[in-house]
This record gives C-alpha cells, structure tokens and sequence, in this order.
C-alpha cells in the first residue's frame, strides 16, 4: 500500500487507514475466499440444525468459490503470501471442521463420530500447516500437492451423508464412512503426490452428482 502523503495522512483518521488497508490486503480474491467461508459457515449451521439439503449446496458453493479464488489472483496478478495463508486457514472451515461435523451428527453419532471428527480436523490442519511451510513439489510444468488435499474430506463426508440418507439405518454406511474418513484423514499427512495443474474441470465435474443426490434425497 502507498505511504500517505502529508495532506491525506491530515485527513485520515486512524480507522479509515485501518480499513483502507484491509480492502487493499484482502484483495478481490480474498473476497472470494471470505464469500466461499461464509458460504461454508452456513452450511455447518444447517447441518446442525437437520436441513441437510441447503447445507450441501452450500458446501459445494463454498468448494466452487474456493477454486475459483486462485484464478482470480492469477488472472489479476495480485497472488500474495497473504491470500495463501488466508486460503489455507479458510480451507479448516470449509472442509476439515465440516466433514468433522458430518460425522458427529450423522454419519457415525456418537463417540466413533467424535473421534474421527477430531482425527480429520487435527490432520487437515498439519497437512495444511505443511504446505504452507513446504509449497508444492514443482516438477515443472506440473505442481503436485504432498498427500491428499483436504477437500477429499469434505466431499467424502458429503457422499456418505447421502448414503446414510438412502439406506436409513445401515449399520455398514457408519462402518464403511468412518474407515474411508479416517484413511483419507491419514493420507492428508502421507507423501503421495497428486497432481495439482489441470483438476479443476474435474473436481468441478462433481459437484453436479452431489449436488443433484442432495436436492434428490436430502430434506
């Protein structure tokens, strides 16, 4: 941000520089990211309130705006180490602490559904403290992630909620949910590589199967 001149710096009161510099620190795509937690905050809301329809398609809207923050920084050349951190603290919210609040209230009530909630969140944000630290492994042109990234969780968690809804009852979706969470959980902190360029299309390309089975067999 520019210093202020002598005459605007007369002008400003304190406040206004404060807020002055927040619109220039956050940037349009950090307004993004704000919109995608907003969006993502609500959608834990429903799901503790029992409306599970609205809440998925507020989850997936935040999943969607979180991807599309990045390209807005890139597109208007203001990427910063600002955004980054902001993104990736966002990224708890938006997946980690959602999916956690899936399993408690749905997939796995209970104690099971408490402790795996607690496994995810703690293991998304070491994942994501990592990357912040490491960055990405570049093999130019191609970045690759080091282990899964967190939204696995969350649209995981989504696809057994649905599940759960379907087969009310079946003690295998609480089984079989809460393994495929807690491997997911553990693959957060593993070395595998997945590629980061060119998944946008298909990460995007899922939201349409959730979002239909959510309005479909969600209340």
């Amino acid at each position: 941000m520019k210093p202020l001149d002598d005459a605007t710096a007369h002008r400003e009161t304190p406040e206004t520089v404060g807020v002055r510099y927040w619109i220039h620190t956050i940037g349009p795509a950090g307004a993004v990211s704000l919109t995608s937690l907003l969006l993502a905050w609500i959608a834990i809301g429903l799901a503790v309130t029992g409306s599970l329809r609205a809440s998925v398609l507020c989850a997936l809207g935040a999943f969607l705006l979180d991807m599309l923050d990045g390209f807005v920084a890139r597109r208007l050349g203001v990427s910063s180490e600002f955004g980054r951190q902001l993104d990736s603290f966002i990224d708890v919210i938006n997946y980690s602490v959602y999916a956690a609040v899936l399993s408690i209230f749905y997939i796995a009530p209970g104690v099971l559904g408490w402790s795996v909630g607690f496994v995810i969140v703690a293991t998304g944000i070491l994942r994501l403290i990592r990357f912040n630290i490491e960055g990405f492994t570049d093999d130019e042109p191609i970045k690759y992630y080091r282990g899964i990234v967190v939204c696995h969780l969350s649209l995981a968690a989504i696809t057994f909620l649905i599940f759960g809804q379907i087969f009310q009852g079946a003690p295998w979706v609480t089984a079989l949910g809460s393994v495929v969470l807690l491997v997911l959980s553990i693959l957060q902190l593993s070395l595998i590589k997945i590629r980061k360029t060119g998944r946008q299309a298909l990460w995007a390309a899922l939201v349409i199967p959730l979002g239909a089975a959510a309005i479909l067999f969600l209340a």
